[in-house]
């Protein structure tokens, strides 16, 4: 007597066949039993470290940008505007260190970033670096020098905060953090 194999069976096969390959294909491209890749953890450190220096610097921004209000509110011939604008420079000098570290990461670690965006990143460097020099007052624009005596501030600087987790690839900037399990 010959048993016949059930039409099911001829279903199962193939995709048990196509679970494994793709079981397979994913070991490979993300590590044994679901360690993230190299380039995953390079990542999801970048994105950490961003998370980080973002809260600190976000939090000396907003002062900063308080500082401006004060500024803003001082009549032109105040003898505190010269005293304000120290303090607003050493804010921002602050909040531009811990932006210069992450875009020093971020050139560190390029597969992470957004390829439109990758090409603006040793521009950002330079820029500022070049704005923390000139309000330390060690390096002049266009021959002048940071002088708070003149008592002018451009209260329009840094206006805006921005997330550079934007610059991100879309697969890293959205990843759960470690701390998050």
């Amino acid at each position: 007597m010959v048993r016949s194999t059930r039409p099911i069976f001829w279903i199962f096969v193939p995709l048990l066949v196509s679970l494994t390959v793709l079981s397979l294909w994913a070991t490979i491209h993300f590590g044994p039993i679901g360690k993230p890749s190299q380039e995953a953890a390079e990542c999801n450190s970048v994105r950490e470290l961003i998370i980080s220096e973002e809260l600190s610097g976000r939090a000396a921004w907003v002062e900063y940008r308080n500082l401006v209000d004060d500024f803003l509110a001082l009549p032109p011939n105040s003898e505190q505007r010269i005293t304000l604008i120290e303090s607003m420079a050493l804010k921002v000098v602050e909040v531009l260190s811990y932006d210069l570290t992450i875009y020093e990461e971020l050139e560190k670690f390029p597969k992470c970033v957004t390829q439109s965006k990758r090409e603006q990143i040793p521009g950002m460097i330079e820029e500022t670096n070049t704005a923390i020099n000139f309000l330390s007052g060690s390096t002049p624009i266009e021959g002048t020098y940071f002088d708070p005596g003149l008592g002018t501030w451009n209260s329009t600087y840094y206006e805006e905060y921005l997330s550079a987790l934007e610059y991100l690839k879309l697969e890293y900037k959205n990843q759960p953090s470690p701390a998050d399990f």
